[in-house]
C-alpha cells in the first residue's frame, strides 16, 4: 500500500511538472509578438491632456493605459513614459460590408496583427504578453470591426517606457 502510494505521488508530480513546462512553453512561444515586423500606425493627433478616462472604439495604436482591463469599455490613457500595464500597438479594421468571420478567424487574425507590430529596444526591459481584443458576433452586428493588439503586463502598472517602435 505505502508503495502504491509513492508511485503515484511520483506520478501526479510528474503530471504537475509536465503541465508547468507546457504552459510557461505557451507563454513563451505564443505570447509574445515578433520582434520584427511591418511597422505599426503610430498615434495620431492628440486627443485631449493625460491622463483622460477614453473609450475603447477611440483607442489609437501607440496609445499607453494604465490599470488596463480588455473587457472594459473605457481605460484611462496616460503617457507612455509614465507607469502603464498596457500599450495599444497594432490595430486592424475589417470593412463595414465584411461578413463576421467567426471567432476563430478573429483570433488568428489579432495574432497576425500583433505579428505586424515592431517593438524597440525598451520592450526588452519587460516580460511582456500579447493582448488581443476583437469584436463578437452582437458587437459586430452593432458595428464593431475593430482587431486590436495591446502589449501588457501580468499585473500592475509595471512599464514605464513607451515600446513601440516608431
Amino acid at each position: 500500500m505505502r508503495q502504491r502510494l509513492i508511485i503515484a505521488a511520483i506520478v501526479v508530480g510528474v503530471l504537475v511538472l509536465i503541465g508547468v513546462v507546457i504552459w510557461t512553453l505557451l507563454n513563451v512561444l505564443g505570447s509574445h509578438p515578433a520582434a520584427g515586423g511591418s511597422p505599426s500606425p503610430t498615434t495620431s493627433a492628440s486627443q485631449g491632456p493625460l491622463p483622460r478616462d477614453e473609450a475603447a472604439k477611440n483607442f489609437q495604436a501607440g496609445e499607453c493605459f494604465a490599470d488596463f482591463n480588455p473587457n472594459n469599455a473605457t481605460a484611462k490613457a496616460v503617457a507612455c513614459n509614465t507607469p502603464h500595464s498596457a500599450q495599444l500597438v497594432a490595430v486592424f479594421n475589417y470593412g463595414a460590408d465584411d461578413s463576421f468571420p467567426g471567432t476563430k478567424a478573429l483570433g488568428e487574425k489579432g495574432r497576425e496583427v500583433c505579428h505586424g507590430a515592431t517593438l524597440n529596444a525598451a520592450a526588452a526591459n519587460y516580460q511582456l504578453l500579447q493582448q488581443n481584443v476583437y469584436p463578437s458576433s452582437s458587437s459586430w452586428d452593432r458595428g464593431d470591426r475593430r482587431v486590436d493588439c495591446f502589449i501588457v503586463v501580468d499585473s500592475g502598472n509595471t512599464i514605464k517606457d513607451d515600446v513601440l517602435k516608431k
